[in-house]
């Protein structure tokens, strides 16, 4: 995970070049000996430059840290994903399922109601409900709610409370 605190430190930096430049700009431009002196030994510019290449090389490292840490979270989004297709399928095969039924149960679980069902699948409502009566019928479950909540124990480990014997 990115570090806070280095990103905080890499603005700082940067500001701080941007604060240098223009001092030494505002001071050659009042004439302050001392800016022009130390401006010919170039010390302005070895002092931006030096803080410039820090600020560089951490923002870099933050850079790969963040590369890292995506990939770290689309791996773990991928294996659950993996592992809630797994679960749905074997909850559809152990309830014998139609393939009409996985996909209902698929769009229920998104949250459609039976208009934007029949919508999607180019079917009656009429249809959709005696489907959806169907896969509860199977299921053993009352309604969308507990279904849902099968779903949701399993993937938290809770495994099914409401009826553990399905």
């Amino acid at each position: 995970m990115p570090s806070k605190s280095r990103l905080t430190f890499i603005f700082f930096a940067a500001l701080f070049c941007a604060c240098i430049m223009l001092f030494e700009d505002i001071g050659e431009a009042m004439g302050v000996a001392w800016i022009d002196e130390w401006d010919e030994i170039h010390v302005w510019e070895v002092l931006i430059m030096l803080s410039l290449f820090g600020a560089i090389i951490m923002l870099g490292l933050e850079i790969l840290k963040m590369r890292r840490y995506q990939d770290t979270l689309e791996d773990k989004v991928a294996r659950a994903s993996g592992a809630f297709e797994e679960l749905l399928n074997a909850y559809f095969d152990k309830w014998a399922f139609s393939t009409a039924e996985r996909e209902i149960t698929r769009l229920l679980i998104k949250g459609c109601s039976t208009a934007e069902m029949a919508e999607i699948r180019n079917a009656k409502e009429g249809t959709i409900k005696a489907q959806t009566s169907s896969i509860y019928k199977k299921s053993g479950y009352a309604g969308k709610a507990q279904l849902l909540s099968a779903f949701l124990e399993d993937l938290t480990d809770g495994g099914s409370l409401a009826n553990s014997s399905r």
